[in-house]
Protein backbone atom coordinates (compact mmCIF):
# COMPACT_ATOMS: atom_id res chain seq x y z
CA UNK A 1 0.00 0.00 0.00
CA UNK A 2 1.73 3.51 -0.61
CA UNK A 3 2.61 5.30 2.10
CA UNK A 4 0.96 8.43 4.31
CA UNK A 5 1.67 11.36 3.36
CA UNK A 6 3.42 13.92 4.75
CA UNK A 7 2.41 17.16 6.15
CA UNK A 8 2.54 20.21 3.89
CA UNK A 9 1.87 17.52 0.79
CA UNK A 10 -0.74 18.58 -2.25
CA UNK A 11 -4.33 17.43 -1.46
CA UNK A 12 -5.55 13.95 -2.38
CA UNK A 13 -6.64 13.43 -5.89
CA UNK A 14 -11.09 13.29 -5.86
CA UNK A 15 -12.71 10.85 -8.26
CA UNK A 16 -14.69 12.39 -10.66
CA UNK A 17 -18.42 11.93 -11.37
CA UNK A 18 -18.14 9.70 -14.34
CA UNK A 19 -21.85 9.12 -15.53
CA UNK A 20 -22.02 12.68 -16.30
CA UNK A 21 -24.48 12.28 -19.18
CA UNK A 22 -24.92 15.47 -22.49
CA UNK A 23 -28.58 15.35 -24.25
CA UNK A 24 -28.65 17.58 -27.47
CA UNK A 25 -31.93 17.76 -29.15
CA UNK A 26 -35.33 19.48 -30.47
CA UNK A 27 -38.43 20.32 -28.24
CA UNK A 28 -41.18 22.35 -27.98
CA UNK A 29 -40.38 24.75 -25.30
CA UNK A 30 -37.35 25.94 -22.70
CA UNK A 31 -34.00 28.13 -23.28
CA UNK A 32 -32.31 27.24 -26.40
CA UNK A 33 -29.12 26.17 -26.66
CA UNK A 34 -28.40 26.85 -23.28
CA UNK A 35 -27.49 24.01 -20.86
CA UNK A 36 -30.24 23.01 -18.08
CA UNK A 37 -29.41 20.35 -15.24
CA UNK A 38 -32.25 18.22 -14.44
CA UNK A 39 -32.91 15.08 -12.11
CA UNK A 40 -35.61 13.43 -13.39
CA UNK A 41 -38.26 12.75 -16.19
CA UNK A 42 -40.90 15.57 -14.59
CA UNK A 43 -38.40 17.91 -14.07
CA UNK A 44 -37.16 17.74 -17.61
CA UNK A 45 -41.06 18.13 -19.09
CA UNK A 46 -41.70 20.99 -16.69
CA UNK A 47 -38.62 22.55 -18.70
CA UNK A 48 -39.11 21.15 -22.15
CA UNK A 49 -42.53 20.24 -22.33
CA UNK A 50 -43.97 16.89 -23.39
CA UNK A 51 -42.13 14.39 -25.76
CA UNK A 52 -43.07 15.08 -29.25
CA UNK A 53 -43.01 13.03 -32.66
CA UNK A 54 -40.40 10.81 -34.08
CA UNK A 55 -39.34 13.84 -35.55
CA UNK A 56 -37.92 15.10 -32.41
CA UNK A 57 -37.26 11.84 -29.74
CA UNK A 58 -35.18 14.16 -27.43
CA UNK A 59 -38.19 14.04 -24.85
CA UNK A 60 -38.58 9.85 -25.11
CA UNK A 61 -34.46 9.90 -24.91
CA UNK A 62 -34.64 11.35 -21.75
CA UNK A 63 -37.54 9.30 -20.33
CA UNK A 64 -35.88 6.15 -21.59
CA UNK A 65 -32.08 7.44 -19.45
CA UNK A 66 -34.11 8.30 -16.54
CA UNK A 67 -36.18 4.84 -16.97
CA UNK A 68 -33.33 3.05 -17.19
CA UNK A 69 -31.08 4.43 -13.81
CA UNK A 70 -30.16 7.73 -14.49
CA UNK A 71 -30.12 10.14 -12.01
CA UNK A 72 -28.47 13.54 -13.43
CA UNK A 73 -28.79 14.97 -17.33
CA UNK A 74 -27.48 18.17 -18.81
CA UNK A 75 -29.77 19.00 -21.58
CA UNK A 76 -29.48 21.49 -24.18
CA UNK A 77 -32.63 22.12 -26.27
CA UNK A 78 -31.15 22.92 -30.16
CA UNK A 79 -32.76 25.49 -32.25
CA UNK A 80 -34.24 22.71 -34.47
CA UNK A 81 -34.36 19.42 -35.02
CA UNK A 82 -31.84 19.32 -38.61
CA UNK A 83 -28.64 17.46 -37.62
CA UNK A 84 -26.77 20.86 -38.56
CA UNK A 85 -29.01 22.42 -35.98
CA UNK A 86 -28.18 19.60 -33.42
CA UNK A 87 -24.57 19.89 -33.68
CA UNK A 88 -23.40 22.92 -35.99
CA UNK A 89 -20.15 23.03 -37.35
CA UNK A 90 -19.04 25.62 -35.08
CA UNK A 91 -20.00 26.84 -31.87
CA UNK A 92 -21.55 28.56 -29.56
CA UNK A 93 -25.06 26.66 -30.50
CA UNK A 94 -26.64 23.23 -30.39
CA UNK A 95 -23.57 20.50 -29.12
CA UNK A 96 -21.72 23.09 -28.39
CA UNK A 97 -23.43 24.81 -25.85
CA UNK A 98 -22.53 21.13 -23.76
CA UNK A 99 -18.53 22.84 -23.47
CA UNK A 100 -16.69 22.97 -20.12
CA UNK A 101 -20.05 21.34 -18.85
CA UNK A 102 -17.98 18.47 -17.44
CA UNK A 103 -19.97 15.58 -19.39
CA UNK A 104 -18.49 12.07 -20.09
CA UNK A 105 -21.40 10.72 -21.98
CA UNK A 106 -23.04 12.54 -24.73
CA UNK A 107 -26.43 11.55 -26.48
CA UNK A 108 -27.63 13.43 -29.57
CA UNK A 109 -30.93 11.19 -30.40
CA UNK A 110 -31.46 10.43 -33.86
CA UNK A 111 -27.73 11.63 -35.11
CA UNK A 112 -27.15 8.65 -36.64
CA UNK A 113 -24.48 7.84 -39.50
CA UNK A 114 -26.47 9.21 -41.96
CA UNK A 115 -25.15 12.59 -40.99
CA UNK A 116 -21.13 11.84 -41.01
CA UNK A 117 -20.42 15.66 -41.01
CA UNK A 118 -22.16 16.27 -37.60
CA UNK A 119 -20.82 12.45 -36.76
CA UNK A 120 -17.15 13.96 -36.94
CA UNK A 121 -17.63 16.83 -34.98
CA UNK A 122 -19.63 15.54 -32.60
CA UNK A 123 -16.59 12.96 -31.79
CA UNK A 124 -14.08 16.02 -31.86
CA UNK A 125 -15.68 17.40 -29.30
CA UNK A 126 -15.76 14.64 -27.12
CA UNK A 127 -12.24 13.89 -27.58
CA UNK A 128 -12.05 17.29 -26.06
CA UNK A 129 -14.54 16.34 -23.24
CA UNK A 130 -12.52 13.07 -22.64
CA UNK A 131 -16.27 11.67 -23.16
CA UNK A 132 -18.19 9.44 -25.37
CA UNK A 133 -20.67 9.50 -27.77
CA UNK A 134 -23.51 6.77 -28.08
CA UNK A 135 -24.53 6.49 -31.54
CA UNK A 136 -27.61 5.73 -33.48
CA UNK A 137 -27.42 3.89 -36.54
CA UNK A 138 -30.31 4.64 -38.99
CA UNK A 139 -33.69 3.33 -38.31
CA UNK A 140 -34.82 0.01 -40.06
CA UNK A 141 -33.37 -3.57 -40.82
CA UNK A 142 -29.11 -3.72 -40.72
CA UNK A 143 -27.69 -4.29 -43.71
CA UNK A 144 -24.30 -3.66 -45.79
CA UNK A 145 -25.27 -0.41 -46.68
CA UNK A 146 -25.06 0.55 -43.20
CA UNK A 147 -21.50 -0.91 -42.47
CA UNK A 148 -20.26 1.17 -45.13
CA UNK A 149 -21.21 4.29 -43.82
CA UNK A 150 -20.47 3.02 -40.89
CA UNK A 151 -16.61 2.89 -42.26
CA UNK A 152 -16.67 6.32 -42.71
CA UNK A 153 -16.23 7.28 -39.33
CA UNK A 154 -12.31 7.34 -39.13
CA UNK A 155 -11.49 9.87 -36.40
CA UNK A 156 -12.05 8.91 -33.20
CA UNK A 157 -13.96 5.77 -34.04
CA UNK A 158 -12.45 4.47 -30.03
CA UNK A 159 -14.89 7.34 -28.44
CA UNK A 160 -17.85 5.80 -30.90
CA UNK A 161 -20.63 3.26 -29.33
CA UNK A 162 -23.20 2.68 -31.86
CA UNK A 163 -26.07 0.09 -30.89
CA UNK A 164 -29.04 -1.36 -32.97
CA UNK A 165 -31.83 -1.62 -33.43
CA UNK A 166 -34.50 0.88 -32.50
CA UNK A 167 -36.48 0.51 -29.89
CA UNK A 168 -40.16 0.48 -29.06
CA UNK A 169 -41.71 3.11 -27.04
CA UNK A 170 -45.75 3.13 -26.91
CA UNK A 171 -46.00 1.88 -30.31
CA UNK A 172 -43.46 4.66 -31.64
CA UNK A 173 -39.76 3.90 -32.96
CA UNK A 174 -36.77 5.76 -30.93
CA UNK A 175 -33.34 5.84 -30.97
CA UNK A 176 -31.74 3.13 -28.55
CA UNK A 177 -29.03 6.04 -27.20
CA UNK A 178 -31.22 7.34 -24.50
CA UNK A 179 -32.29 3.93 -22.95
CA UNK A 180 -28.42 2.84 -23.09
CA UNK A 181 -27.23 6.37 -21.36
CA UNK A 182 -29.53 4.70 -18.53
CA UNK A 183 -27.95 1.52 -18.41
CA UNK A 184 -24.65 3.20 -18.42
CA UNK A 185 -25.49 5.56 -15.52
CA UNK A 186 -26.52 2.68 -13.70
CA UNK A 187 -23.95 0.62 -14.34
CA UNK A 188 -21.71 2.66 -12.87
CA UNK A 189 -23.30 3.61 -9.81
CA UNK A 190 -23.71 -0.08 -9.15
CA UNK A 191 -20.92 -1.68 -10.28
CA UNK A 192 -18.40 1.15 -11.18
CA UNK A 193 -17.29 2.89 -14.37
CA UNK A 194 -14.83 -0.41 -15.27
CA UNK A 195 -17.59 -2.48 -15.68
CA UNK A 196 -18.69 -3.28 -19.14
CA UNK A 197 -22.67 -2.09 -19.80
CA UNK A 198 -23.48 -5.20 -21.19
CA UNK A 199 -25.82 -7.99 -20.14
CA UNK A 200 -27.91 -5.38 -18.39
CA UNK A 201 -31.58 -4.89 -18.82
CA UNK A 202 -33.21 -2.09 -20.99
CA UNK A 203 -36.16 -0.49 -18.83
CA UNK A 204 -38.45 1.31 -20.12
CA UNK A 205 -38.82 -0.19 -23.24
CA UNK A 206 -42.14 -2.46 -25.22
CA UNK A 207 -39.95 -4.16 -27.78
CA UNK A 208 -37.21 -3.85 -30.20
CA UNK A 209 -38.08 -2.89 -34.36
CA UNK A 210 -35.98 -5.91 -35.23
CA UNK A 211 -35.18 -9.62 -33.85
CA UNK A 212 -31.50 -10.30 -33.81
CA UNK A 213 -30.09 -13.75 -34.07
CA UNK A 214 -26.64 -15.43 -33.52
CA UNK A 215 -25.90 -14.77 -36.77
CA UNK A 216 -27.03 -11.38 -36.92
CA UNK A 217 -25.32 -10.17 -33.92
CA UNK A 218 -21.90 -11.77 -35.31
CA UNK A 219 -22.65 -9.32 -38.42
CA UNK A 220 -22.74 -6.71 -35.68
CA UNK A 221 -19.84 -7.25 -33.86
CA UNK A 222 -17.67 -7.78 -36.64
CA UNK A 223 -18.53 -3.80 -37.52
CA UNK A 224 -17.94 -2.50 -33.98
CA UNK A 225 -22.13 -2.23 -33.37
CA UNK A 226 -23.32 -3.83 -29.64
CA UNK A 227 -26.30 -5.42 -30.35
CA UNK A 228 -29.58 -5.03 -28.18
CA UNK A 229 -31.41 -8.48 -28.03
CA UNK A 230 -34.44 -10.03 -25.94
CA UNK A 231 -33.70 -13.60 -24.31
CA UNK A 232 -36.33 -15.64 -22.87
CA UNK A 233 -36.73 -15.72 -19.44
CA UNK A 234 -33.61 -12.73 -18.84
CA UNK A 235 -35.75 -9.74 -20.82
CA UNK A 236 -34.21 -7.49 -22.96
CA UNK A 237 -30.67 -6.42 -22.84
CA UNK A 238 -27.55 -4.59 -23.96
CA UNK A 239 -25.72 -7.23 -25.44
CA UNK A 240 -22.28 -5.98 -25.94
CA UNK A 241 -19.95 -2.80 -25.07
CA UNK A 242 -17.05 -2.22 -27.74
CA UNK A 243 -16.33 0.61 -29.27
CA UNK A 244 -16.64 1.93 -33.13
CA UNK A 245 -12.78 0.72 -33.09
CA UNK A 246 -13.27 -2.50 -31.28
CA UNK A 247 -13.23 -4.57 -34.47
CA UNK A 248 -10.00 -2.56 -35.76
CA UNK A 249 -7.43 -2.39 -32.80
CA UNK A 250 -5.94 -4.63 -30.10
CA UNK A 251 -5.40 -1.50 -27.81
CA UNK A 252 -8.12 -1.86 -24.60
CA UNK A 253 -8.78 1.28 -24.36
CA UNK A 254 -9.85 1.85 -27.99
CA UNK A 255 -11.58 -1.49 -28.12
CA UNK A 256 -13.59 -1.49 -25.02
CA UNK A 257 -16.07 1.31 -24.03
CA UNK A 258 -15.95 0.37 -20.00
CA UNK A 259 -11.76 0.58 -21.07
CA UNK A 260 -11.75 3.90 -22.50
CA UNK A 261 -13.93 5.12 -19.73
CA UNK A 262 -11.77 3.69 -17.09
CA UNK A 263 -8.87 5.47 -18.85
CA UNK A 264 -10.74 8.62 -19.67
CA UNK A 265 -12.09 8.76 -16.07
CA UNK A 266 -8.34 8.50 -13.94
CA UNK A 267 -6.76 10.75 -16.84
CA UNK A 268 -9.45 13.58 -15.81
CA UNK A 269 -8.97 12.63 -11.92
CA UNK A 270 -5.49 12.99 -12.20
CA UNK A 271 -5.31 16.36 -14.77
CA UNK A 272 -7.75 18.19 -12.49
CA UNK A 273 -6.46 16.78 -8.44
CA UNK A 274 -3.01 17.99 -9.63
CA UNK A 275 -3.33 20.89 -10.96
CA UNK A 276 -2.05 22.47 -7.79
CA UNK A 277 1.20 21.81 -8.60
CA UNK A 278 0.81 25.01 -10.54
CA UNK A 279 1.37 26.67 -7.01
CA UNK A 280 4.75 24.71 -6.19
CA UNK A 281 8.39 24.64 -7.51
CA UNK A 282 9.58 21.79 -9.31
CA UNK A 283 11.83 20.19 -7.28
CA UNK A 284 12.06 16.54 -5.87
CA UNK A 285 9.76 16.98 -3.12
CA UNK A 286 6.77 18.21 -5.37
CA UNK A 287 8.03 15.36 -7.97
CA UNK A 288 7.62 12.88 -4.94
CA UNK A 289 4.13 14.38 -3.89
CA UNK A 290 3.17 14.09 -7.74
CA UNK A 291 3.96 10.20 -7.87
CA UNK A 292 2.53 9.53 -3.95
CA UNK A 293 -0.74 10.85 -4.76
CA UNK A 294 -1.43 9.01 -7.74
CA UNK A 295 -0.37 6.14 -6.50
CA UNK A 296 -2.79 6.50 -3.54
CA UNK A 297 -5.47 7.40 -6.27
CA UNK A 298 -4.78 4.14 -8.73
CA UNK A 299 -4.68 2.53 -5.08
CA UNK A 300 -8.52 3.00 -3.82
CA UNK A 301 -9.65 2.31 -7.70
CA UNK A 302 -7.50 -1.61 -7.56
CA UNK A 303 -9.62 -2.14 -4.04
CA UNK A 304 -12.51 -1.26 -5.54
CA UNK A 305 -11.99 -3.56 -8.59
CA UNK A 306 -10.93 -1.49 -11.35
CA UNK A 307 -7.74 -3.72 -11.94
CA UNK A 308 -6.14 -6.95 -12.51
CA UNK A 309 -3.81 -8.61 -10.46
CA UNK A 310 -3.24 -9.94 -6.48
CA UNK A 311 -0.67 -7.85 -5.95
CA UNK A 312 -0.07 -4.07 -6.14
CA UNK A 313 3.14 -4.18 -8.98
CA UNK A 314 0.24 -5.95 -11.10
CA UNK A 315 -2.60 -3.69 -10.74
CA UNK A 316 -0.51 -0.24 -11.51
CA UNK A 317 2.60 1.86 -10.67
CA UNK A 318 3.98 5.24 -11.18
CA UNK A 319 6.60 7.18 -11.69
CA UNK A 320 7.98 10.93 -11.91
CA UNK A 321 11.04 12.73 -11.89
CA UNK A 322 14.45 13.72 -13.69
CA UNK A 323 15.96 10.21 -15.74
CA UNK A 324 12.77 8.51 -14.86
CA UNK A 325 10.19 10.47 -16.52
CA UNK A 326 11.80 13.80 -17.18
CA UNK A 327 14.58 15.93 -18.54
CA UNK A 328 16.66 18.70 -17.72
CA UNK A 329 14.49 21.10 -20.22
CA UNK A 330 11.65 19.83 -18.70
CA UNK A 331 12.63 21.16 -15.09
CA UNK A 332 13.99 23.70 -16.22
CA UNK A 333 10.52 25.00 -17.63
CA UNK A 334 8.54 23.98 -14.14
CA UNK A 335 7.26 20.93 -16.75
CA UNK A 336 6.31 17.99 -14.12
CA UNK A 337 5.68 14.78 -16.43
CA UNK A 338 3.94 12.22 -14.76
CA UNK A 339 3.97 8.06 -16.25
CA UNK A 340 1.45 6.15 -14.87
CA UNK A 341 0.27 2.19 -16.02
CA UNK A 342 -2.96 0.47 -14.79
CA UNK A 343 -3.81 -3.28 -15.60
CA UNK A 344 -7.83 -3.02 -16.94
CA UNK A 345 -9.74 -5.80 -15.55
CA UNK A 346 -9.87 -7.17 -19.51
CA UNK A 347 -7.57 -7.78 -20.81
CA UNK A 348 -5.35 -7.64 -17.93
CA UNK A 349 -2.26 -5.98 -19.65
CA UNK A 350 -0.71 -2.42 -18.39
CA UNK A 351 -2.17 0.81 -20.27
CA UNK A 352 0.35 3.26 -19.60
CA UNK A 353 -0.14 6.92 -19.78
CA UNK A 354 1.73 10.12 -19.72
CA UNK A 355 0.42 13.53 -17.89
CA UNK A 356 2.44 16.29 -18.22
CA UNK A 357 1.30 19.54 -15.66
CA UNK A 358 3.10 22.93 -15.46
CA UNK A 359 5.00 23.57 -11.72
CA UNK A 360 5.81 26.98 -10.76
CA UNK A 361 9.16 28.00 -13.26
CA UNK A 362 11.78 27.78 -11.18
CA UNK A 363 13.10 31.98 -10.95
CA UNK A 364 15.89 32.97 -12.94
CA UNK A 365 16.88 36.38 -10.80
CA UNK A 366 18.44 35.98 -7.06
CA UNK A 367 20.66 33.56 -6.24
CA UNK A 368 19.22 30.97 -9.01
CA UNK A 369 20.37 30.57 -12.60
CA UNK A 370 18.38 27.88 -14.18
CA UNK A 371 17.83 25.24 -11.54
CA UNK A 372 21.25 24.49 -9.40
CA UNK A 373 23.65 26.89 -10.15
CA UNK A 374 24.66 30.27 -8.00
CA UNK A 375 25.27 33.32 -9.87
CA UNK A 376 27.25 34.92 -6.66
CA UNK A 377 27.06 38.71 -8.44
CA UNK A 378 23.30 38.59 -7.45
CA UNK A 379 24.11 37.47 -4.24
CA UNK A 380 27.25 39.86 -2.51
CA UNK A 381 26.51 43.36 -1.87
CA UNK A 382 28.86 45.94 -0.08
CA UNK A 383 26.76 46.09 2.81
CA UNK A 384 27.74 43.10 4.87
CA UNK A 385 24.57 42.73 6.59
CA UNK A 386 22.72 42.49 3.15
CA UNK A 387 24.83 40.01 1.66
CA UNK A 388 23.72 38.23 4.87
CA UNK A 389 20.63 38.03 4.28
CA UNK A 390 20.83 37.21 0.37
CA UNK A 391 23.06 34.52 0.99
CA UNK A 392 21.13 33.17 3.61
CA UNK A 393 17.89 33.07 1.18
CA UNK A 394 20.38 31.34 -1.02
CA UNK A 395 21.12 28.23 1.39
CA UNK A 396 17.71 27.84 2.76
CA UNK A 397 16.72 27.28 -0.64
CA UNK A 398 19.81 24.36 -1.49
CA UNK A 399 18.37 22.73 1.48
CA UNK A 400 15.56 21.63 -0.33
CA UNK A 401 15.29 17.90 -1.50
CA UNK A 402 17.14 17.27 -4.58
CA UNK A 403 19.19 20.34 -6.38
CA UNK A 404 22.89 21.11 -5.44
CA UNK A 405 24.12 24.48 -5.04
CA UNK A 406 27.65 25.51 -7.15
CA UNK A 407 29.26 28.45 -6.95
CA UNK A 408 30.96 29.77 -9.63
CA UNK A 409 34.54 31.61 -9.69
CA UNK A 410 33.31 31.61 -5.82
CA UNK A 411 37.20 32.93 -5.18
CA UNK A 412 37.54 34.86 -7.27
CA UNK A 413 34.15 36.59 -7.06
CA UNK A 414 34.78 36.80 -3.17
CA UNK A 415 37.88 38.67 -3.61
CA UNK A 416 36.93 41.21 -6.08
CA UNK A 417 34.16 41.99 -3.77
CA UNK A 418 35.86 41.50 -0.29
CA UNK A 419 38.35 44.08 -2.42
CA UNK A 420 35.66 46.79 -3.73
CA UNK A 421 33.81 47.28 0.14
CA UNK A 422 37.31 47.06 1.59
CA UNK A 423 36.46 44.34 3.61
CA UNK A 424 36.39 44.60 7.37
CA UNK A 425 37.21 41.68 9.96
CA UNK A 426 33.88 40.16 9.56
CA UNK A 427 33.83 40.49 6.01
CA UNK A 428 37.08 38.42 5.77
CA UNK A 429 35.22 35.71 7.90
CA UNK A 430 32.84 35.43 5.90
CA UNK A 431 34.34 35.40 2.89
CA UNK A 432 37.48 33.39 3.73
CA UNK A 433 39.82 36.19 2.09
CA UNK A 434 41.55 39.22 3.33
CA UNK A 435 41.39 42.63 1.60
CA UNK A 436 44.38 41.28 -0.33
CA UNK A 437 42.53 38.55 -1.82
CA UNK A 438 45.05 35.88 0.65
CA UNK A 439 43.35 33.00 2.60
CA UNK A 440 42.48 33.80 6.20
CA UNK A 441 43.82 29.92 6.63
CA UNK A 442 47.53 30.35 7.29
CA UNK A 443 47.91 26.88 7.67
CA UNK A 444 49.10 26.46 3.94
CA UNK A 445 48.41 27.08 0.34
CA UNK A 446 45.10 26.49 -1.41
CA UNK A 447 45.53 23.96 -4.23
CA UNK A 448 42.47 24.16 -6.47
CA UNK A 449 42.66 21.17 -8.10
CA UNK A 450 42.08 19.40 -5.34
CA UNK A 451 38.34 20.36 -5.09
CA UNK A 452 35.39 18.83 -6.75
CA UNK A 453 34.00 20.51 -9.72
CA UNK A 454 30.74 22.82 -8.77
CA UNK A 455 27.52 20.70 -9.83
Amino acid sequence: MPPPAPRGTISPVEALPTAVTGFVGAAGEGPVDSPVTVRSAAAYHAVFGPSLDAGRPLGHAVDLFFAGGGTQAVVVRAAGPAPEQLVPTEGPGGLHALDHSGITVLVVPGLTTDHPEQVRVALARCAAYRAVLLLDLPPGPWTSDVGRRLDEVDEHRERAAAYHPWVVVDGLAVPPSGAVAGVVARTDAQRGVWKAPAGVELRGIDGFTEALDRTRTDELTDAGVSALREFPGRGRLVWGARTLAGAQTGDPAARYLSVRRLTDHVLASLTAGLAVVADRPSDAALWADVRRRTEQFLHALWLQGAFAGSKVDEAYGARCGPGQTMTEVDVRAGRVVLSFWMAPLRPAEFDVHTVTLQAAVPPTGLGQVGRDRVDLGRVVSRYLGETEKNLGRVLDGAQRPGPVLGFDEADALFGRRARRAGSTDEADALFGRRADGSPTDDSGAHDPSEEPEPR
